[in-house]
């Protein structure tokens, strides 16, 4: 299999560049863009068309769950991981998003979540998505 290309999206340059450290770990991980700002990240997609993008739930401007719809629109197909402390598992946030489409949720580290927790399931949940077919 090739390298599974990863969009991260999150407005936080010391978040991004955290996630960016976590994965380094694995060869088979090829963060494609790392992206501030959802809008920007959206124009971007159908160049760099990643396997799997993580996006950030709490954002200035346009807000992850909006820039979910948007992405969907664009993409379909595509494959989001939301990532927050407000996506704990049942939160309303976390139902609405897998309503919407999002592949998965995830809270970031913190908040009960250990960052070598957080780095494994975040890794595994990246490689199982990847390694789903899309339907096109």
């Amino acid at each position: 299999m090739n390298n599974i290309r990863l969009m991260i999206i999150d407005d936080s340059a010391s978040a991004r560049r955290v996630f960016e450290r976590m994965l380094a770990d694995w060869v088979d991980i090829e963060v494609a863009a790392s992206v501030d700002d959802a809008r920007k990240a959206i124009e971007q997609l159908p160049v760099l068309k990643p396997d799997v993008i993580t996006l950030d739930v709490e954002m200035p401007g346009l807000g992850g769950i909006e820039a979910l719809r948007q992405i969907l629109e664009a993409d379909p197909e595509a494959k989001v991981i939301m990532l927050s402390a407000l996506t704990q598992r049942g939160s309303q946030t976390s139902v609405q998003a897998m309503e919407l489409g999002a592949a998965d949720v995830l809270t970031k580290p913190g908040l009960g979540v250990s960052p070598s927790e957080f780095k494994k399931t975040l890794y595994e949940k990246l490689v199982a998505l990847a390694r789903t077919p899309r339907k096109s």
